[in-house]
């Protein structure tokens, strides 16, 4: 017999065979969706297209249970907050995204900062290009504009409240002390009727609510209730409730000398401050009076030199000699003397000033026998709010 050889691998030219792999009979079966033969795809039952829908609509109400069983918990937790004002059928519904806004109304979502800062920073852009509009053009045209925009009313003084709040002291506050001293000083003389006050530029009218809440207190044998102590006329560009007038300053719907003050309580703005005060002297009563209230940079003097400030009675270099600082110095702003004799140009007398606040300058004027240029004209520096 001949030697037997064994197989070790394939001959020059012969083509390598292919190995198979026995399955093992232990072993489950892919129903996956993995690859596998035709034959096992034919012949088992577990991978048949009836088999794999069945196996995934099972899987899907599985999953949807547990949201069902979710939204359940959430709804419960906000018809409690709400106090009952949903039926129990629909505690057990999904929440509906149309009416999420109305269960959830008592439970605000918690404010952005980032979006809280970008709306603050573009209320206080809009503030000022109004405030810089208003004190830079004629109170006619700012008339003309607000009345065709009302809405602007009240995005500037939405920016103005803001302002007010980081000033030591409200100058509506100052006016009201100053009026209710006025007043008492009057009816020691004569007690003939309420102090009838204009409210030039008066915004929300704030100074009218605070006025018309000050009482004359009666006396005991008198029967009658408290009257009010003041009447006041407010009148500004737009007219946000019923104690507003919506007009130009210029030319307000009062009669000739029938008012007892006039009140400018930050409101010398436009160009045309002259016409303000002219409207003030044609409506005031002789023995008026016209309290002003303003920013103490717009009135007070400021001098300049080469673009640097000069300050009240500082030391400068060049002041050696007064003729060459006569002409070195220009003169930027008006000083408060300009002013006020300008304000007695047009029929009024200066009689007190305060400056006890920092920030405002508190003036009360009387008439004087003079009447009103109708010619003069002035402006006082705009007050205009920095980029922060």
């Amino acid at each position: 017999m001949g030697k037997v050889r064994k197989a070790t691998g394939p001959s020059k030219g012969e083509k390598p065979r292919k190995k198979f792999k026995k399955d093992s009979p232990h072993k489950k079966k892919n129903t996956k969706g993995g690859k596998q033969g035709k034959d096992s795809q034919t012949n088992s039952p577990s991978s048949s297209p009836a088999s794999t829908a069945e196996k995934w609509s099972k899987s899907k109400k599985k999953r949807m249970r547990k949201l069902m069983g979710q939204a359940k918990k959430d709804q419960a937790e906000s018809i409690i907050d709400i106090k009952n004002t949903a039926t129990s059928d629909e505690a057990t519904l999904p929440p509906n995204p149309a009416t999420t806004t109305t269960t959830t109304s008592n439970n605000p979502k918690k404010s952005n900062p980032v979006q809280e800062a970008f709306k603050a920073r573009l209320a206080g852009s809009r503030f000022r290009i109004l405030n810089e509009e208003l004190y830079t053009t004629t109170s006619q045209k700012s008339y003309d504009k607000f009345k065709e925009n009302p809405e602007l009313f009240e995005q500037y003084h939405d920016g103005f409240r803001h302002q007010v709040e980081s000033w030591p002291e409200n100058p509506v506050d100052v006016i009201v002390k100053s009026l209710t001293s006025t007043y008492q000083k009057k009816t020691q003389k004569s007690t003939a009727g309420p102090y009838v006050v204009a409210d030039f530029g008066c915004g929300d009218a704030q100074l009218a609510k605070d006025l018309l809440a000050v009482k004359k207190i009666k006396r005991k044998d008198e029967d009658n209730e408290d009257e009010n102590v003041f009447e006041v006329h407010s009148f500004d560009l737009v007219s946000p409730n019923e104690l507003v007038t919506a007009c130009d300053m210029a030319n307000v719907p009062l009669k000739d000398k029938s008012v007892d003050a006039c009140v400018f309580c930050l409101s010398l703005m436009g160009t045309n401050l002259a016409d303000f005060i002219r409207e003030a002297h044609r409506v005031l009563k002789d023995d008026g009076r016209v309290k002003i209230v303003e920013v103490r940079s717009r009135i007070e003097y400021s001098l300049t030199r080469k673009g640097r400030n000069i300050k009240k009675g500082g030391n400068n270099k060049d002041s050696s000699s007064s003729s060459s600082a006569a002409t070195t110095k220009e003169k930027t702003e008006g000083t408060l003397e300009e002013f006020t004799d300008v304000l007695g140009k047009l029929g009024f007398e200066c009689i007190h000033t305060d400056r006890t606040n920092t920030m405002f300058l508190l003036l009360e004027l009387k008439k004087n026998r003079s009447r009103p240029k109708k010619n003069l004209e002035f402006s006082a520096k705009p007050c205009i709010y920095k980029r922060r």
